[in-house]
């Protein structure tokens, strides 16, 4: 994947660790991709704080953040409609990236997880993709956040289980093979003819 130049300069970034060392740590990485507006939080009281104060354009923040924790920090800012906050990205950092520690966060509505300790390479590719991949909030009675299918390839029996989904047949582009046409490839591939 070809590296492509983030522009930090203008967003301001919450930073939510109960670790100030940690905090100094990914202020010090943000600040080095070019970011001058970086404000940081020890606990979940302090985000609330926070974002009544700020439009925040990005939340880094610790998935055992106390009291709350990360991710109940995350459904309820996800949940609330009328949080101006509400669709900002949340890139969740834990030292715990087993499968179902991801899945936890992605159906809490994060954008993507980082594995602590982190380093520089890493927060700049997951800032990237949540940067250049921006995937579209889906809004359910149950859910809402950034749709939490990466790809798609396809809708099972080719119809998809959301309004938005569609599925697009590629018009025909030439004439077909007929079926001896077909049988004589597989047979030339079975015997070793080609």
């Amino acid at each position: 994947m070809k590296r492509r130049d983030l522009n930090l300069s203008d967003l301001l970034i919450l930073v939510a660790d109960p670790s100030s060392y940690i905090s100094m740590l990914l202020h010090s990485m943000l600040r080095g991709f070019g970011s001058n507006k970086v404000v940081e939080a020890r606990n979940s009281d302090d985000v609330f704080q926070l974002l009544t104060e700020h439009r925040v354009d990005l939340l880094v923040c610790d998935v055992g953040l106390t009291p709350l924790g990360g991710l109940a920090l995350t459904r309820a800012l996800r949940k609330k409609a009328d949080n101006e906050n509400r669709m900002m990205p949340i890139l969740m950092m834990s030292s715990d990236v087993r499968e179902s520690t991801v899945k936890r966060a992605r159906d809490a509505g994060a954008n993507m997880v980082i594995a602590k300790p982190i380093s520089p390479s890493n927060l700049y590719d997951r800032l990237s993709w949540i940067a250049f991949n921006a995937r579209k909030f889906v809004d359910t009675a149950t859910y809402y956040g950034p749709d939490r299918r990466f790809k798609i390839e396809g809708y099972p029996n080719g119809v998809g289980r959301r309004k938005g989904d569609a599925s697009e047949i590629a018009a025909e582009s030439g004439p077909a093979l007929a079926q001896d046409d077909i049988d004589s490839l597989f047979s030339a591939v079975r015997t070793g003819q080609e």
